[in-house]
């Protein structure tokens, strides 16, 4: 293959190494890949229950500089911790990228595990650096704690 990547294979790695960043909660140096002006959207399928533990910074930010992205993406990782996760895939077609990933989270009031899958859409500048990412996270399950169900069974029993 040589040592230079095509076009379409370095916006790959790019998503390749923001997906592992995001899943394993640290930003490391991806603040890089983005433009200035580059657009993070984040949003959830979470109901108003859902709302108190999956508030996870949902909304619209553009980034002006790499300290800014760096900043953003630091905070939104340290928020957002993953027990287990699985990529499915990372599709590329000229300026536009995809992958999607199902995860395993535990909140962190009530222990509580809770499954689902988040999809990405990446859009690229012409020197292939990141626009904008969209995110959609949909929650599949909650399974609750089982120290929650005993603290429930050890104060009903007065």
């Amino acid at each position: 293959m040589g040592e230079f990547l095509s076009e379409a294979q370095r916006k790959h790695s790019i998503i390749r190494e923001i997906m592992d960043a995001a899943m394993a909660g640290s930003a490391g140096s991806i603040a890089r890949h983005f433009a200035p002006g580059a657009m993070f959207s984040n949003r959830n399928n979470a109901g108003i229950i859902d709302a108190p533990w999956f508030n996870r910074m949902e909304g619209e930010y553009r980034f002006q500089s790499e300290e800014e992205a760096r900043s953003f993406l630091n905070e939104l990782l340290r928020r957002a911790t993953y027990i287990s996760y699985k990529p499915r895939g990372i599709v590329v077609e000229g300026d536009e990228g995809a992958s999607r990933c199902d995860w395993t989270r535990q909140d962190e009031t009530n222990g509580s595990l809770v499954t689902g899958s988040t999809m990405y859409w990446f859009s690229f500048t012409t020197d292939g650096r990141i626009r904008s990412i969209e995110t959609i996270g949909t929650i599949h399950s909650v399974i609750a704690s089982k120290r929650e169900e005993s603290l429930a069974g050890s104060s009903s029993r007065s």
